[in-house]
């Protein structure tokens, strides 16, 4: 039998609530267990019952999206931005529970996807994994690298990694076909090694393929329909190499 998700909407516009109830309603996988219309009503709502996914508007009275999401840090939950104002995106990627940024009006399929997104980083997160990255070293031309799971070696080509989120002590690796791979790792040991294979550090928390990234707008870059934050301390050397690659 497949897992159901429990949802919460947090938005102060009674029209969002409709239109994501209309959404979820349309899948077997999620059952919506409240709606909030402010931050606060939120965090009582949150502390009476166990929550996997919450959709999250930034701009609301009391406790705004973003206060909510600085109180929320330690919790085990994953966060879906709903929002019209794209501004708050790069700040709101500097969350861990952040794992999609939709803009209103937001189409149905584009909801879906960050929904098997979070579906996807909650089931990874529960599984006990060990896994370790390695280079593929003993060529000198590499296409792939591998990773170790137990007794299983997983190949993943360079060509089909995305980018890589920084997530506490382990790494996020977001490949094209829409997996995502969790490895026991650190964003500075793996930058050093994957600078070589067309791999940029943009951010303290990100680094990405720059076959993959199509646009460059001031402190933000896109990857497909994925934002993500540009760190001035990155900004220069990416975009030197991005115009080079």
């Amino acid at each position: 039998m497949n897992a159901t998700y429990t949802i919460l909407i947090i938005d102060d516009e009674p029209y969002a609530h409709h239109l994501l109830e209309s959404y979820c309603n349309k899948l077997d996988y999620v059952k919506i267990v409240g709606n909030c219309y402010n931050g606060l009503e939120a965090l009582n709502e949150i502390n009476k019952q166990p929550v996997d996914i919450i959709l999250l508007d930034i701009q609301m009275p009391e406790i705004s999206g973003i206060e909510l999401l600085d109180t929320l840090q330690k919790e085990d939950i994953k966060v879906i931005m709903v929002t019209a104002y794209s501004d708050y995106a790069i700040e709101t990627y500097n969350y861990d529970l952040v794992v999609d940024y939709l803009l209103k009006p937001i189409k149905f399929v584009r909801f879906v996807k960050a929904l098997e997104r979070a579906k996807k980083m909650i089931t990874l997160e529960k599984k006990e994994t060990s896994q370790n990255f390695e280079t593929n070293t003993a060529n000198t031309n590499p296409t792939y690298f591998c990773i170790k799971e137990g007794k299983t070696i997983h190949k993943i080509t360079y060509e089909s990694l995305l980018y890589i989120q920084s997530y506490g002590n382990y790494l996020k690796l977001f490949l094209t076909d829409g997996e995502i791979k969790i490895i026991r790792n650190t964003i500075s040991k793996i930058d050093k090694e994957l600078s070589l294979f067309e791999f940029c550090r943009i951010h303290k928390s990100y680094l990405v393929n720059l076959k993959h990234v199509n646009k460059i707008d001031a402190n933000r870059i896109q990857i497909g329909d994925i934002t993500l934050p540009l760190g001035s301390n990155y900004s220069h050397y990416f975009k030197e190499r991005f115009i080079k690659k």
